[in-house]
């Protein structure tokens, strides 16, 4: 049997995390680079602890940034990080919690390497929680409960996997407790699993025993499982002088680190979750993993008021206490011992995890958000068979150039349909030769009416259901073919502003040919950059929204796309009507209909652009009308603005005071500067400079006359009664 189409290349993630502890949000990152394939990542330690050993054991690469808590040492690594970003490979930043985000969300927005904010918690909201959301690419949130203090709507929600494992049985967990120092004993046993810090209220629970209200029957005995932090070196010592003051120092086991704890939770009665505020800035638990390993082993769940999902929980599965609060944690741990308490949380338990993603469906959806943010969705994905495209009219001689490049990128159970617009000269003999060297490229005839006809004509007869686009003039990169076609294999893809549903279409891009002075002037001034669109900082932003020079995944470009033929087929194919911008209009469409797009910086062609000042005009001049008889609101009123520009702005210096001339001077020297700034680095051939203003103003003015001319067309059109 042949093989698939091979994925598209896995996704270069930078990991910023702040602790070398394994508390939640450190098993949160590891259990997502041990269960996908997806993301080739890297990891920027800033602080030193065990959590470097376990990225080892996995093979990630780890470099140590020790960094302090306070503002100037934050400030001064976000000064590093984004000297090292700038000579990094990354395609995308993963900042693993608030003060990951706080060190490096800075840094990647000035470089321009996109960011995401894995936000696990409450810690630092009212101080950081907003202005980090606000310059993070996206925010990653574990419930909305977490992600509500950022103000971003659009952030993206996805709630921890259930436990891989299947929890262990009572007598294997009795087994591994007791191989811990916990000794077998009758009498019911409570488990807090956590880093021994202040906020997670294990002092509560050592108060709890000591309740003259507690159960009756044999006392309660509490086991707690995990580290001490580095941030509170006492709290062991702490914690044992409170009980030995108790008098329950006999029943308290303070036991270290336990490997695989939460799969042993079967051992224990209850298992307590009692996160209490701690000051304005921590003490709230974002999406206890503790408190879904408890679930899943039916084990009821004490959880503390205050934490929202933990207190959801347990409220299904076991009892809500208010946080410190001793005396209602004695009342809950009798409560949970009643028989019909236990048969529920038994059943409870486990029926809520079961509504949590497994690992590699939670894992395949962060890939999905991280994928997104670096507009290269499907990333280590293979995605399906794919029927291509391409349309020629009277291209002899261009035939070879795209359709070699198509096919060296075809899977076995790929077509690629050539389609003959009646040309006039030697095309069809060339699309011939290339059938008849392979069974996957089929000939078609086309209506020979335009390019819209030529394309619904490919859409018809496509075999499958995706379709990709490109035509001659184009030549697509090595993995043009894959990145159009992994999209379509994420489950729940998203892009850079949030979920997007399914997908319809995705949007490639394009890079402009060069080498002389007239091609190399409109390469820097009238066209967006590939490069930059990776990498977009606040200049390339900023220029972006002025300009509308920038690809978007609500901009469609024919030269690069691909589409279902379902959604092909609500918008009522390409329109006919349209013998040019039909793409651009095609795309407003599908997207009007209910249609999901992405935008894929990989699917990378590069145009053949003209070298002719007439023949420029005359292109954008038809752009410009076919936009405007198309009576597209994107196009038109990008076109009319930037035409009453050049007639607003003469009249303004004529007609205005000082300050209006020095404004409007201002702004033209802006508008010109734009490209020398952004391309400030590339290699143009000489008197490439002297000849942006020209190209500028020859596509602002054909455009804008263009536009004119189709708005009036469209007008007489609908006057006349045909249309």
């Amino acid at each position: 049997m042949s093989a698939g189409p091979a994925p598209l290349a896995p996704l270069r993630v930078v990991v910023v995390t702040p602790a070398g502890v394994l508390g939640g949000s450190e098993r949160w990152l590891l259990d997502l680079l041990a269960a996908t394939s997806r993301l080739s990542a890297e990891v920027w330690l800033l602080e030193d602890g065990p959590l470097r050993a376990e990225l080892e054991r996995l093979d990630v690469p780890v470099t140590v940034l020790p960094t302090g808590r306070r503002g100037a040492a934050l400030a001064a690594r976000n000064l590093d990080l984004a000297r090292r970003l700038r000579t990094s490979d990354a395609e995308v930043v993963l900042a693993n919690g608030v003060k990951a985000a706080a060190a490096v969300v800075p840094a990647a927005r000035t470089v321009g390497v996109p960011v995401c904010w894995a936000k696990h918690d409450f810690s630092w909201d009212r101080e950081l929680a907003r202005p980090l959301g606000r310059l993070a690419d996206v925010v990653l949130a574990t419930s909305e409960a977490v992600a509500s203090a950022t103000g971003r709507r659009d952030a993206v929600l996805v709630p921890p996997p259930r436990p891989a494992a299947a929890p262990a049985g009572r007598e294997a967990a009795l087994e591994l407790w007791a191989a811990h120092g916990l000794p077998r004993a009758d009498g019911p046993a409570l488990a807090v699993l956590g880093r021994l810090v202040g906020y997670k209220g294990v002092d509560t629970a050592v108060r709890a025993l000591a309740e003259p209200s507690g159960p009756a029957g044999a006392p309660w005995r509490l086991a707690v499982a995990g580290p001490d932090d580095p941030t509170e070196p006492e709290e062991r010592a702490r914690l044992k002088t409170l009980a030995e003051e108790l008098g329950v120092a006999d029943r308290l086991h303070l036991l270290g680190p336990v490997e695989d704890a939460g799969r042993h939770l079967a051992a224990f009665d209850a298992v307590a979750v009692l996160t209490r505020p701690a000051g304005a800035r921590f003490g709230r638990e974002g999406y206890s993993l503790v408190a879904l390993e408890a679930l899943a082993a039916g084990v009821p769940l004490i959880g503390a008021a205050g934490n929202p999902e933990v207190e959801r929980m347990a409220g299904l599965a076991g009892r809500v206490v208010p946080p410190d609060a001793p005396a209602a944690v004695a009342t809950a741990l009798a409560e949970v011992l009643e028989p019909a308490v236990v048969a529920h949380c038994r059943t409870a338990g486990p029926a809520v995890v079961a509504g949590h993603p497994d690992r590699a469906g939670w894992a395949d959806r962060v890939s999905s958000v991280l994928a997104g943010a670096a507009r290269r969705p499907g990333a280590g994905l293979a995605g399906p068979p794919v029927t291509v495209l391409s349309c020629f009219k009277d291209e002899e001689g261009h035939v070879d150039g795209v359709v070699s490049r198509v096919v060296a990128q075809l899977g076995p159970d790929d077509e690629y349909l050539l389609l003959d617009d009646r040309s006039r000269d030697g095309t069809a003999a060339e699309l011939a030769a290339w059938a008849a060297r392979d069974p996957r490229v089929r000939l078609l005839q086309g209506p020979g009416i335009n390019l819209s006809a030529a394309r619904n004509t490919g859409f018809a007869a496509a075999r499958h259901a995706h379709v990709a686009c490109t035509d001659a003039g184009c030549l697509p990169a090595a993995d043009w073919l894959a990145a159009l076609r992994a999209p379509f294999a994420e489950a729940d893809p998203t892009g850079p502003v949030g979920p997007v549903g399914p997908v319809d279409l995705v949007v490639g891009v394009y890079d402009v040919d060069g080498g002389d002075p007239v091609r190399d002037a409109a390469r820097v001034a009238l066209f967006p950059s590939v490069a930059e669109a990776r990498r977009p900082g606040p200049l390339a932003r900023t220029a972006g929204r002025l300009t509308g020079r920038r690809f978007s995944a609500r901009r469609l470009d024919g030269r690069s796309m691909a589409c279902t033929v379902e959604a092909w087929r609500r918008a009522g194919g390409f329109d006919v009507a349209l013998s040019s911008s039909e793409d651009a209009v095609f795309g407003e469409t599908v997207l009007a209909t209910g249609g999901g797009s992405v935008l894929a910086l990989d699917a990378r062609v590069t145009w053949e652009q003209t070298g002719r000042l007439g023949d420029m005009a005359r292109m954008y001049a038809r752009y410009g009308e076919w936009g405007g008889r198309a009576g597209s609101w994107p196009l038109v009123s990008r076109d009319v603005a930037r035409g009453a520009a050049y007639v607003g702005g003469p009249a303004l210096l004529a007609a205005g005071g000082p300050r209006t001339r020095v404004v409007v001077a201002a702004a033209a020297a802006a508008y010109l500067a734009i490209p020398a700034v952004r391309a400030r680095g590339a290699e143009v051939a000489p008197g490439t400079w002297a000849l942006v203003p020209v190209v500028l103003a020859l596509k602002d003015v054909s455009k804008a006359a263009g536009c004119v001319r189709g708005l009036v067309g469209r007008l007489a059109s609908r006057g006349s009664g045909s249309a």
